[in-house]
């Protein structure tokens, strides 16, 4: 079982939370990636979920960052947002019914913390958004938008929800922020991999392809050499080998 007090990386950000929050990462769960994601034309998931046992405190926690990419446009990133809350609590309450058990590359299975969760008296939901200093408003004033309509639609779930620089956030939740360094998640590590065991095996296949090219080309530069060999020498040296100089014998190699 994967408890808080360890630590858990998001994109250049290593996140670390509290002990006594057991954490789950949707995204390493194959019941979600495998059948609730592609549900009603995708079912979307936040980064971290955290329940705590004695506080019956269960969080959801989204991280952006839109420093390196154009700045998203405030009204669609509002309503992804809040499809991606809407769509974690319904696959809690889904997945403590039909999810199997599983055994996650990173955190708790899907299945445990949803089971937990249904015993959670608090709903805390927490943004942490880095947007770059690029465009017409400053980030600041950006983020405060942002937060303010988020606000509108999520304070009947959770009127203390926090919405902050990633950076910011650190002690603002259970949680505390450090640099990642050339750490990567789980989920990226899988990619690499995955893309790591297709360049071995392109690799080997042009390898395969190349040594194949070389056999053909070194047969055609012996059949080019023996022609120019005389006939009834050609004759000669094909009774030196033991053949009986019929046709069947004098068959061309065929590429």
């Amino acid at each position: 079982m994967f408890q808080a007090g360890t630590s858990c990386v998001e994109g250049l950000h290593r996140f670390n939370f509290e002990a006594g929050y057991y954490v789950c990462r949707f995204e390493c769960s194959p019941f979600y990636s495998h059948h609730a994601q592609n549900f009603c034309n995708s079912c979307k998931e936040m980064d971290f979920v955290l329940y705590h046992p004695g506080k019956k405190e269960l969080w959801l926690i989204e991280v952006k960052d839109y420093r390196f990419n154009a700045r998203p446009k405030v009204r669609e990133l509002v309503e992804k947002l809040c499809r991606k809350v809407r769509d974690c609590l319904f696959l809690l309450r889904t997945a403590a019914l039909c999810a199997p058990e599983e055994e996650p590359e990173e955190g708790i299975s899907l299945r445990e913390m949803a089971r937990m969760s249904l015993q959670a008296k608090h709903i805390r939901l927490a943004f942490t958004i880095e947007l770059g200093n690029t465009g017409l408003f400053p980030p600041k004033a950006l983020l405060s938008t942002i937060r303010d309509l988020l606000y509108r639609q999520m304070r009947f779930i959770d009127p203390q929800m926090l919405c902050l620089p990633i950076t910011e956030s650190g002690g603002a939740g259970p949680w505390s922020i450090t640099p990642a360094g050339n750490d990567h998640s789980a989920r990226i590590r899988k990619r690499m991999e995955l893309a790591q065991s297709e360049q071995a095996k392109a690799r080997k296949l042009a390898e395969e392809q190349e040594r194949h090219r070389e056999r053909v080309a070194a047969r055609k530069r012996r059949k080019a050499r023996k022609s120019h060999i005389p006939l009834w020498k050609q004759r000669a040296m094909e009774r030196e080998e033991g053949k009986t100089g019929t046709h069947a014998d004098r068959r061309p190699m065929r590429d």
